[in-house]
């Protein structure tokens, strides 16, 4: 019994890292909608990383990182300094993963 348990845990991960793969064009996608309209490079760095989390390693991505990661998505393409690109990221990290949310 021990051995299926172990054996349907691994088809598990390997289910998982297929779907992750699978989308590889979204993340490419991501990557050509959002940070390559970046001005400044830590918000072209943070929305490469939000593309990668959200479309590649995604594994047990819980609903409010997932929602972190648009935030980052959506407010950081327009910032032409990294102060505002650091504000935006505390911003949406209070927002989507804030214990009190």
């Amino acid at each position: 019994m021990r051995v299926n348990k172990w054996l349907g845990v691994s088809l598990c991960l390997v289910a998982s890292t297929a779907v992750a793969k699978q989308d590889k064009e979204a993340y490419q996608d991501c990557i050509l909608a959002s940070a390559s309209k970046a001005e400044d490079t830590s918000a072209a760095s943070m929305m490469t990383n939000a593309c990668h989390r959200l479309y590649i390693d995604n594994f047990m991505l819980s609903q409010k990182d997932q929602d972190y990661f648009q935030c980052l998505l959506d407010y950081l393409p327009d910032v032409k300094k990294r102060s505002v690109a650091v504000q935006v990221q505390q911003t949406c990290d209070q927002k989507h993963r804030s214990f009190f949310n």
